[in-house]
């Protein structure tokens, strides 16, 4: 089970650290305050083996590569499509570790409630070093230049890589009112992706404005799944856009399956 939330009110919106408030790209669409988001539905393209034992906390494609965090007994693992078995594991100990991230040359991966991050560089990836942090650590992914992180609130911080210091927050709502439980990200196509927690849902934000800019229906991966199921922590957890072909795979904590999926108008959506 996760601690009681807390959010971290003593920092700066985003936009309040630069000259403007406008942005010099927007690859999404401007969604107005309270505005109905787009639903999708996140059809399974294909299936490949998954370990059960992993309690999967983070999933991010780097160098070419699926890498995972799973929790508990905490490991960084590099995933094969043939086999639940990793091709390669470093075992962390009693550390609880979460959130995954890669910047293209180096993995960030979250602890929970030990306040640590992780980097790790070359192949297979060597703790390059650790770095202190207050607050929670649940999802993480890396936009912009920017490491973004949940801590389980409606609050996404954004941090410089290199020290993890705080740049900045953005609130996530949907249709105006805040949208707490987020947990893994992924930043990819213009927004980041954010499953909420307990949830078979994936929400798409705005990382400028913090708006949700569409809801993804994933419940039929976990129908797909439940069966075999013995946890009821065995949720949806687990996001990764792969670089170049634009495939995104899906997974849960102790799920048996890694799903390719592919994005739908939800029925009755334009």
């Amino acid at each position: 089970m996760k601690p009681s939330l807390r959010k971290s009110s003593w920092l700066l919106p985003l936009c309040a650290l630069s000259a403007t408030c406008t942005p010099a790209h927007r690859s999404v669409a401007e969604v107005p305050e309270g505005a109905t988001p787009l639903r999708r539905v996140a059809r399974i393209v294909r299936e490949y083996p998954h370990s059960t034992d992993a309690f999967t906390q983070g999933l991010v494609f780097h160098q070419g590569h699926l890498f995972e965090s799973t929790g508990h007994e905490g490991t960084l693992r590099q995933l094969s499509f043939d086999s639940a078995e990793p091709v390669w594991m470093e075992e962390l100990g009693d550390i609880f570790t979460e959130g995954l991230a890669s910047d293209g040359e180096r993995l960030y991966q979250l602890t929970w409630t030990e306040g640590l991050l992780f980097t790790w560089s070359g192949m297979p990836p060597r703790r390059e070093r650790t770095t202190r942090y207050e607050g929670d650590g649940w999802g993480l992914c890396y936009w912009e230049g920017k490491l973004v992180r949940s801590d389980g609130s409606s609050t996404l911080t954004f941090h410089a890589p290199e020290d993890f210091r705080p740049l900045g927050t953005v609130e996530v709502t949907l249709q105006g009112q805040p949208v707490d439980q987020l947990n893994e990200l992924e930043c990819a196509n213009g927004v980041i992706y954010a499953n909420v927690w307990h949830t078979s849902e994936v929400l798409e934000i705005d990382p400028h404005t913090g708006h949700v800019v569409a809801v993804i229906d994933a419940s039929e991966l976990t129908r797909a799944v439940a069966p075999q199921l013995r946890s009821n922590e065995a949720v949806l957890n687990g996001i990764a856009v792969e670089p170049g072909t634009g495939r995104m795979f899906m997974t849960g904590k102790l799920w048996p399956k890694l799903f390719e999926v592919r994005l739908e108008p939800a029925p009755g959506e334009n």
